[in-house]
């Protein structure tokens, strides 16, 4: 298949399936090959590189004054067929020349399929010939080293590995397994998806080979033991499918570019396994015109082309004058035609134009040899690429010369799709993902629902449109296909070494600990002041938990304060009686002023805590406490020294007055003052929280020192203790004025309220801070109720005895 030019495309390409291949016998020559079974599908790579030259001729700007002409071989589909072309490819001769070339400048492209490909690629590499691939996608022709003169418009199968783990990714696929043919590449897709997935977090659950002259069913032993795998990737031709077993028609299958669907060839439980798969394939640009063309083909345009004759017998069923019938269809015609016919739409639907690949890879890689070819031509003197500046001649090019613009080409289709190759001889382009399925009126569909892109920037490149997809089963949502679920939030993962990293357990987290992701394999630690949430997801704030106003013994303890509070006021109202004036009454208010305040501490020790609030509230306790003890102690020795004064002679007179009241109180709360200041700037004390395993922080106290808090209360007992000692001899007073006994009785009950309250203290969080207040006011309340219910009684009840005339008549 020829037309003649100044420049010529040479190009092999299959356009019959079957090579007769006759009986070699060594002792005479070889018969001819002869090529049958003219297919018409394989025809459109041809014409795909006619429309690419067509489409030069009718612009005048590219190669203007030079004639394009193209040389088809027919491959045959096989590799000696392939080799065979190349002696007369090279030598522009019919019988071929050895070292002989003669004829116009040659530009070649390689055959389409793997084999021919193979041989064809390697004869020539060796004597450093330049070839285009456009159809083979093996991935040794992507080594730049092995086969430096050669160039690939086609994507190979080395991106397909990483291709099909970012779609797996995508739909979150971990647990898949694989089959194929045995072609000699499936260990590698094997090994190199493997290595794709892991990046993942994926894994295979199986890989199989077909066993040659088998279909997939073969392999349902294997893929049985594996029942969660239900997506399955197939590197595998369209016969492996023929025969599946129910349990295929379940699974998801995903088709590599091997694999040529045509549902219509394919029995029913083959259709029914392809309902709802999804097949990888090269993207298939637009051709505008090319149907156009094909409309207005017929022999007359093509004279002497024995592919258009073939063609127009095929798609017209008739019989061209002057030749031989050259297929099947134009032996079986009984009427004759004159090549002059018309081209229908009806001609065209034997193309299936519906995809078009392969022609448009073939389309692309002419193009691509005419653009580069376009640059050589226009290179200015001085300027061009090589020694010197110099250019490449138009007629005489050597191969390298050629070969180095081919590399360096650079344009834009038609349709504004950019070509160019990369460093490794490879033009990168796209892949799609075709998804297939039956309509209600059980017609096929076949729709591109997914575009990889590899000239996109990273994360950019996998276009997807999920609803567009028709499942498997005709359910709604994606497919599931992991080993094990996802282990939810609140579990991490533990894997089982003994099998794959995708099968785990999960296990749920340790107390205080989180996962804040799905499938996490580790779990973090809340911080200290955190507690997980319920769903353990997520690290939230502790409750604090302190004695609140709000809750019951808060409440309680509030209204006990008050009414204490308001009693003192109460007693205070009566300072003018008789009563209260003959005890000291001096001593009586500030007993009663310094237990008002007393009852008025526990509203520090009640609600949230601040860290002044902690730093005051201890030491303002206990230096209340101390003014009230050092009062009741200066009430003692006052009564004592009363009474010893009246004796003839006694020394003590001097100290009867006013002096000896005021300074035992001031002195002894001075003390303690100075103490609790000490304390409480030096080590004062603060809050800090207990952050003991739960969601509730208890508030607890932190004393600074110890030993300075208990100096505190042993300095208190010590008052206490003395009070007591002194109170004792006081005993045998006077009825009238004896203050002794109720001053005994009232430190008797505070130490018993101390030392009963003191096991009491090792309790934590807000009970220690009730036992406090408990103690605070019950102490308050014992020496309240001892010295001052008794006057209290007389003022309410027998008022008549709170005068001045019975007090005197009682005295002796």
């Amino acid at each position: 298949v020829s037309t003649e030019g100044d420049m010529l495309i040479r190009a092999v390409t299959p356009l019959h399936a079957v090579l007769n291949q006759p009986e070699v016998k060594f002792q005479q020559p070889l018969e001819q090959l002869l090529c049958q079974r003219f297919k018409v599908h394989f025809v459109l790579q041809a014409l795909g590189l006619l429309f690419a030259v067509a489409e030069v001729k009718g612009d005048p700007t590219i190669l203007p004054n030079i004639t394009v002409g193209l040389h088809i071989y027919d491959s045959c589909i096989s590799g000696i067929q392939a080799l065979g072309s190349t002696p007369p490819l090279l030598s522009n001769q019919p019988q071929p020349t050895p070292n002989f070339s003669c004829g116009p400048q040659q530009l070649l492209l390689s055959p389409s399929t793997w084999l021919s490909c193979s041989l064809f690629t390697e004869s020539l590499s060796n004597i450093k010939i330049y070839t285009i691939n456009h159809g083979s996608q093996h991935p040794q022709f992507s080594n730049s080293l092995h086969l430096p003169s050669f160039l690939c418009t086609v994507l190979s199968n080395a991106h397909q590995p990483w291709v099909l783990a970012q779609l797996l990714s995508h739909f979150n696929w971990t647990w898949v397994g694989l089959v194929g043919a045995d072609n000699g590449n499936f260990e590698w897709l094997d090994q190199q998806l493997q290595e794709e997935m892991r990046h993942g977090d994926g894994c295979l659950a199986f890989s199989k080979i077909i066993s040659p002259g088998n279909s997939i069913s073969s392999t349902a032993r294997t893929t049985a033991s594996s029942p969660a795998a239900r997506v399955i990737v197939c590197d595998c031709y369209r016969f492996h499918v023929r025969l599946p077993g129910e349990e295929w028609t379940r699974r998801m299958w995903i088709f590599s570019t091997s694999f040529f669907y045509d549902p219509l060839v394919l029995g029913p439980r083959a259709q029914e396994l392809l309902n709802g798969s999804l097949v990888l394939a090269i993207h298939s640009g637009v051709m505008p015109g090319f149907e156009d063309f094909l409309l207005a083909l017929c022999p007359a345009i093509y004279p002497g082309n024995s592919l258009m004759r073939k063609l127009w017998e095929k798609l017209q069923g008739c019989r061209l004058p002057a030749s031989t019938p050259s297929t099947q269809s134009a032996r079986d015609a009984t009427k004759h035609c004159t090549g002059l016919e018309s081209m229908t739409a009806a001609h065209l639907s034997v193309f299936k134009l519906s995809d078009l690949t392969a022609t448009y890879q073939a389309y692309v890689a002419t193009k691509t040899l005419l653009a580069a070819y376009q640059n050589l031509v226009s290179c200015a003197p001085g300027e061009g690429p090589f020694l010197g500046g110099a250019c490449a001649s138009a007629h005489n090019a050597k191969p390298w010369h050629v070969l180095h613009y081919t590399q360096k080409v650079r344009f834009t289709t038609r349709v504004q799709e950019e070509v160019f190759f990369t460093k490794d001889g490879e033009m990168l382009s796209a892949f799609d993902f075709k998804n297939t399925y039956v309509l209600p009126d059980q017609s096929w569909q076949v729709a591109v629902v997914e575009h990889f892109d590899l000239r996109s920037p990273p994360g950019k490149q996998l276009l997807i449109n999920d609803s567009a997809i028709i499942w498997v089963g005709k359910i709604l949502k994606v497919p599931s296909s992991v080993c094990n679920e996802k282990c939810p939030m609140g579990t991490r993962k533990s894997i089982q070494y003994e099998k794959s990293k995708c099968c785990y357990r999960c296990l749920q987290c340790l107390s205080g600990e989180i996962t804040k992701t799905p499938d996490s394999p580790t779990c973090q630690k809340c911080p200290e002041d955190q507690w997980p949430n319920l769903g353990k997801s997520q690290c939230i704030p502790q409750t604090l938990d302190f004695l609140s106003y709000h809750e019951p013994l808060g409440t309680v303890l509030v209204v006990c304060t008050a009414l204490l509070f308001l009693l003192t006021l109460a007693i205070l109202g009566h300072h003018h009686t008789p009563i209260v004036r003959a005890n000291n009454h001096q001593l009586s208010y500030l007993l009663l002023a310094s237990l008002g305040l007393c009852f008025l501490c526990p509203f520090m020790f009640i609600g949230h805590p601040g860290p002044l609030t902690y730093a005051v509230s201890q030491a303002a306790s206990g230096v209340t406490f101390t003014v009230c003890v050092s009062t009741v102690l200066a009430k003692t020795i006052m009564v004592v020294a009363a009474f010893h004064a009246t004796q003839p002679n006694a020394k003590i007179k001097k100290w009867v007055g006013p002096v000896l009241p005021s300074t035992v109180p001031i002195v002894c709360s001075l003390v303690q003052a100075a103490l609790c200041m000490f304390w409480v700037i030096g080590w004062p004390p603060r809050p800090v929280n207990l952050t003991e395993p739960g969601s509730i922080a208890t508030v607890m106290c932190d004393e600074g020192s110890l030993e300075l808090f208990y100096a505190m209360l042993g300095y208190l007992g010590l008052l206490g203790l003395v009070s007591l000692l002194v109170a004792f001899p006081a005993c045998r007073l006077p009825d009238t004025f004896n203050e002794a006994k109720h001053i005994i009785l009232s430190t008797l009950v505070c130490s018993c309220i101390w030392v009963s309250f003191t096991p009491a203290m090792s309790s934590h969080g807000k009970d220690i801070v009730a036992v406090e207040v408990f103690a605070i006011l019950a102490s308050g309340a014992g020496l309240m109720s001892c010295l001052f219910f008794p006057k209290r009684y007389i003022v309410l009840l027998h008022p008549e005895k709170n005068t001045r005339e019975p007090m005197l008549g009682r005295h002796h």
